[in-house]
């Protein structure tokens, strides 16, 4: 069978390119992709990220925010959007403003048993979803950059976070986690589940960027039946962020 997405073309030019979006001040260099609404929303209330623009209503017109690391460089701030397309349709936008430094903040289910708040660095993704292929040659999984997965690690060791290190299995349907399928993935040694990981590395390399990935173990997925554990409510949202933002000047 002829599956058109795996017909992948090598072409960096597409029939238009992504543009940036425009900010009130320049572009960091370095930008945190963070799924949590409320973190960023906080760090804005504290004065300690102003908001500098906005993407495209069409692509819901999240703020961008500019932060600061520890050194005091600036880094962008922004929610991608959940989901592989619309994840990478940001990247791209981001790219195309200038910036080489990505870290990917977010939470995710764990397939093997994990507390909640526990922190994993993804060594790669198994690609369960549609967007990477049209950014790299097909083949089940695509890894993070080693250096990238140091450089995460070294700096939960610094500041004495537990973590984990494994794969994460990418799918555009959480619907769809089927128990044979999360005991097909856990066996390909899948620690977590997540809607964008491939993705965005794929697309990250493809742009030749630089781009991690620090989650936390949210919902449960690793017993008989699903347990959500009030996972969106975990303090390690607000512990997570400020680790992802200085992380962007490690990676």
């Amino acid at each position: 069978m002829d599956l058109p997405l795996l017909e992948f073309d090598p072409d960096g030019d597409g029939m238009y390119s992504p543009r940036p979006p425009r900010l009130s001040e320049p572009w960091p260099g370095r930008a945190v992709m963070c799924f949590f609404h409320e973190q960023i929303a906080a760090l804005h209330e504290q004065g300690a990220a102003r908001l500098a623009g906005h993407f495209s209503v069409e692509m819901g017109g999240h703020g961008i925010y500019v932060t600061e690391d520890s050194a005091g460089e600036p880094v962008a701030l922004f929610h991608p959007t959940v989901g592989a397309p619309t994840a990478v349709h940001h990247l791209e936008r981001v790219v195309a403003a200038g910036v080489r430094s990505i870290v990917v903040c977010g939470g995710t289910g764990a397939l093997v048993p994990l507390a909640v708040g526990h922190v994993v660095v993804p060594s790669g993704a198994i690609r369960d979803e549609g967007t990477s292929f049209h950014y790299a040659p097909p083949a089940p999984r695509i890894d993070t950059a080693p250096s990238v997965v140091s450089a995460l690690t070294a700096l939960l060791e610094e500041q004495s976070v537990p973590h984990a290190v494994g794969l994460s299995w990418t799918t555009d349907a959480p619907f769809r986690e089927t128990p044979a399928m999360v005991a097909a993935r856990r066996d390909q040694g899948c620690l977590v589940v997540d809607m964008e990981a491939s993705a965005l590395l794929a697309a990250a390399r493809f742009r030749n960027v630089s781009l991690g990935l620090l989650l936390y173990a949210g919902d449960d997925l690793s017993g008989a039946e699903w347990d959500k554990r009030d996972w969106t409510a975990s303090d390690a949202r607000a512990k997570l962020l400020p680790l992802a933002i200085e992380a962007t000047g490690r990676i």
